[in-house]
């Protein structure tokens, strides 16, 4: 049966500003909610506190930050709770206990808890940058973008040069619907962080957003390349090749993200749309290498302030 073309705004479009977190995630994860890092270049671990926990699996002794952490990296996020719980009960002055709670607290969905253990930290250093970050994006899932964005102003004015905290404050103008403070946003920290494929992603969801998907694929073809294995940006390169008229490339980008997820619904559905259209729904070529190699030499006249400024 011959099918008419639509524009995919709804059908193969992944909103990333969901939470992500950085990241949606209920299929993918949300946005940025996976890019969380740990790292202690300023942090010498105690020793053991004397407090011995219970946890699940049976995990019994004194709590180390070195044993709590290992729960995490290993992702057994909830273990990692009831450790870092342990944890800062022993040692009640260490910032990076209490942001391990944090982060911990955050994988196993509990927001509440994330962000006490995020201000605790930030009571005891506020200069606690990862910690204010990371407080930001629990703000953000829990649909509280202006209490995020004051978060974020408090971060800039410690580290103004960090491409991250630009990212979170696109996703939190995103989601207060100031979108174009939203892509200025997240060209800032593209310029930054020449290699933020988050942003990059964001930013050309909002372009799609906003009826311009010929200029949202240079950040999401440059995206594919960074992080090629991702199905949340190939199929929001798909939606925009799509929009665009380049039909063919379009069932390659969505095949790409079956490929990295076999489960992912949204791109099966819009592989099977764009497989069904007849031969007079418009399907034009498209170089994504020389388009991704044009992204980034835009990206350096928006550093060089020759063009379309970031701010």
């Amino acid at each position: 049966m011959t099918r008419r073309f639509i524009a995919p705004a709804a059908a193969g479009l992944v909103v990333v500003s969901l939470g992500a977190a950085g990241c949606g995630k209920d299929a993918p994860p949300p946005a940025d909610a996976r890019e969380a890092t740990v790292e202690h270049t300023a942090f010498r671990p105690s020793p053991p506190s004397e407090v011995t926990v219970v946890a699940e699996g049976g995990v019994t002794g004194p709590v180390s930050f070195e044993r709590a952490e290992s729960s995490y990296t290993a992702r057994r996020y909830d273990e990692a709770v009831t450790l870092f719980t342990g944890y800062v009960e022993g040692e009640p002055a260490n910032p990076w206990g209490y942001y391990m709670l944090g982060l911990s607290s955050w994988k196993v969905g509990n927001l509440g808890g994330a962000e006490q253990a995020f201000r605790r930290a930030l009571e005891l250093d506020a200069t606690h940058v990862k910690s204010r970050i990371n407080l930001s994006r629990v703000l953000l899932d829990a649909g509280r973008p202006d209490d995020a964005l004051v978060e974020l102003e408090l971060a800039l004015e410690s580290d103004s040069t960090r491409g991250e905290i630009h990212r979170l404050i696109g996703r939190a103008r995103d989601a207060r619907g100031e979108l174009d403070a939203a892509v200025d946003a997240y060209r800032r920290a593209i310029v930054l962080d020449t290699t933020d494929a988050w942003a990059m992603n964001n930013l050309g969801v909002l372009l799609i957003q906003q009826g311009s998907p010929e200029e949202a694929l240079g950040p999401l073809a440059r995206a594919t390349q960074l992080r090629p294995t991702s199905p949340v940006f190939q199929n929001n390169l798909g939606t925009a090749l799509e929009s665009a008229g380049h039909r063919s490339a379009a069932m390659v980008a969505y095949g790409a993200a079956l490929v990295a997820d076999s489960t992912y619904a949204k791109a099966r559905v819009s592989l099977e749309r764009t497989a069904e259209l007849d031969e007079s729904v418009p399907d034009s070529p498209v170089d994504l290498e020389v388009v991704a190699w044009e992204f980034v030499t835009r990206i350096e006249r928006w550093r060089n302030g020759l063009t379309e400024p970031p701010l």
